[in-house]
C-alpha cells in the first residue's frame, strides 16, 4: 500500500553500530613516567636545594610539569570521548522511524482505508455481473412460464461435435455412393466422387437444415408454428424420398448405358430400382438424411429459442463466478502486499525500539568508563606527585611548603547528557498495537469482503426460489 511504502522510506541500511574497544582512551603508565621525568632524582636535587620554598601555595616548576602532562592526555581523552559521544547521539537520531509514531498510526489506518476502498471498487463492479444475472434469470423465467416450460434446457451438441455428424454423414455417403455411380462414367471413379458428391451434399444439407430449423417447430407451444413444423416435415421426408430414389434410378440409367441418364431416371420413377445396388444406394441416402436431421436437431435445445435464452444466462452466470474469483484474487494480492508491508514497518519499529536501547545502554557505559578514567588519571597524577614529593622531602631540611600535604585535583569536564527522546516506550507500544491492529483489520476487512461476494450458487438459489 502507498501509505506503508511511504513509511518504509525512513528506515534504509544502515551501518552497524561499532562497540568501542574495551578501554578507549591512552592510559599513562606510572613508573615509565615517572622514571622519563626523573621525578625522584629531581626530588632529591630540590630538596637538597630547599626548594620550593616553604611559603610557595602553588605548584613548583616539577609539580606543574606533571599536571601539564596529565591534563595534555585527559585533553586527548576528552576529545575522543566528545567525538564517541556525537557518534552515540547522531547514530540515535538517525532511527527515524521512532520520531514518526504518529504517522506510523496514521499510515496504519490509511492502509486500512484504501483496502477498504478497494474491496468497495470490487464490489460495485461485481453489482453490475449480479445485475446481469438477476435480468437473465428473469428473462429465463419468462420464457419458460409464455411457453410452458418446466425443465432446464437439455445439453446440446457441441458445435464441432454436430458438424462433424452432418460433414462424416455426407462424407461416408459420398464415398458409398461414388462406388455405385462410377460405372459407364467417361470420368471413372472420379465423375462417380463428383455424381455421389453432389447428390449427397443436397440430401444431407436440406436435412440438416429441416433438422436444425424445422423440427423444433413441431414442439412449440403455438398452434401455427406446430402445423408449420409438420407440415415443411412432411414435405422433406416426400422430397428426400423422391431424391433418394430418383437417385437409385439414376444409377441403373448409368449402368444401362443409355445416353442422358437423367432423362432416362425421371422415365423409371414410377418403378422399383433394378439392382441390389440401388436400393443400397436409396436406402444409403434415407439413412443419412435422417442422421443428418438427427444431428441438426440435436445441436439446440428442441424447443425453439430455449437454448438460446439458457446459454445467454449461463454465459452470464459464468461471467459473475468469473469476475468473483478474479475479484478475490486482486483483493488477496493487494491485502498480501499491505500486510507485509505493515509487518515490515512494525518489524522495523521494533528493532530501532531495541537498537536505541543498546545505544543509550553503550552510551551510558561509555560516559561511566570516561569518568573512571578520570579517576585514574587523577590518582596517577598524585602518584607521580608523591614520587616528586616524597624525595623532595627527604632531602630537604626546612619544611616542605603546604601543597605538598594537598592532593592535586583534576579539572574535569562533564560530557553533555543523552539528548532527549523523541517518544517514549509507551508511545512505541502504541504504534506496535496499531499496527498489529492494522494487520488484524486488514485480515477482517478481506474476509468481510469474501463474505460480501455472494457464491454464485447461493445467488442462484435465491433468484430461483423468488
Amino acid at each position: 500500500m502507498g501509505a506503508m511504502a511511504k513509511l518504509r522510506e525512513l528506515f534504509a541500511r544502515r551501518e552497524p553500530l561499532l562497540a568501542p574497544m574495551e578501554d578507549p582512551f591512552i592510559q599513562i603508565d606510572r613508573e615509565a613516567t615517572s622514571e622519563r621525568l626523573r621525578l625522584r632524582e629531581r626530588g632529591t636535587e630540590q630538596g637538597a636545594l630547599e626548594q620550593p620554598p616553604s611559603h610557595l601555595r602553588t605548584l613548583d616548576f616539577v609539580e606543574a610539569e606533571i599536571a601539564t602532562h596529565v591534563l595534555e592526555v585527559y585533553a586527548r581523552a576528552q576529545s575522543d570521548a566528545a567525538n564517541s559521544i556525537r557518534t552515540y547521539d547522531g547514530r540515535s537520531a538517525e532511527l527515524a522511524l521512532l520520531g514518526s509514531t504518529s504517522s506510523i498510526a496514521a499510515s496504519a489506518r490509511l492502509a486500512v482505508s484504501d483496502f477498504r476502498a478497494s474491496v468497495g471498487n470490487a464490489l460495485n463492479r461485481l453489482a453490475n455481473r449480479k445485475d446481469d444475472i438477476e435480468s437473465s434469470y428473469s428473462e429465463l423465467r419468462e420464457f419458460c412460464l409464455e411457453h410452458g416450460l418446466r425443465r432446464p434446457a437439455h445439453r446440446a451438441l457441441s458445435g464441432p461435435a454436430g458438424w462433424g455428424a452432418i460433414v462424416g454423414a455426407w462424407g461416408v455417403e459420398t464415398l458409398l455412393n461414388a462406388s455405385l455411380l462410377r460405372q459407364n462414367d467417361d470420368m471413372g471413379y472420379l465423375g462417380g466422387v463428383v455424381a455421389a458428391g453432389t447428390i449427397g451434399a443436397l440430401n444431407v444439407g436440406i436435412a440438416a437444415v429441416v433438422g436444425r430449423l424445422v423440427w423444433p417447430q413441431t414442439l412449440h407451444r403455438a398452434p401455427m408454428r406446430k402445423v408449420i413444423g409438420w407440415t415443411v416435415t412432411a414435405l422433406w421426408i416426400v422430397l428426400m424420398l423422391v431424391w433418394n430414389v430418383g437417385a437409385a434410378h439414376y444409377r441403373d440409367a448409368k449402368v444401362s448405358g443409355v445416353e442422358n441418364p437423367e432423362v432416362q431416371a425421371l422415365a423409371m420413377m414410377s418403378g422399383a430400382p433394378d439392382s441390389i445396388y440401388s436400393w443400397a444406394l436409396l436406402l444409403a441416402g434415407i439413412l443419412f438424411a435422417a442422421l443428418a436431421a438427427l444431428s441438426g436437431f440435436r445441436m439446440d435445445d428442441p424447443y425453439p429459442g430455449f437454448g438460446r435464452v439458457s446459454r445467454r444466462h449461463d454465459e452470464r452466470c459464468d461471467a459473475y463466478a468469473s469476475a468473483v474469483e478474479s475479484a478475490t484474487a486482486e483483493l488477496q494480492e493487494i491485502r498480501d502486499e499491505a500486510v507485509d508491508e505493515v509487518a515490515s514497518v512494525r518489524d522495523e519499529l521494533a528493532g530501532q525500539a531495541a537498537e536505541r536501547g543498546q545505544i543509550l545502554a553503550a552510551r551510558a557505559a561509555f560516559v561511566r568508563r570516561f569518568d573512571e578514567f578520570s579517576n585514574q588519571l587523577e590518582v596517577i597524577a598524585n602518584s607521580l606527585l608523591q614520587d616528586y614529593r616524597a624525595a623532595n622531602q627527604a632531602a630537604r631540611s626546612t619544611p616542605s611548603p603546604p601543597t605538598f600535604s594537598t592532593p592535586w585535583v583534576l579539572p574535569r569536564t562533564v560530557l553533555p547528557p543523552p539528548p532527549p527522546l523523541p517518544v517514549s516506550e509507551t508511545d512505541i507500544r502504541s504504534a506496535e498495537t496499531m499496527l498489529d491492529r492494522a494487520i488484524g483489520d486488514l485480515s477482517s476487512a478481506f474476509d468481510e469482503a469474501v463474505g460480501a461476494f455472494e457464491p454464485l450458487d447461493a445467488l442462484k438459489r435465491k433468484l430461483s426460489d423468488a
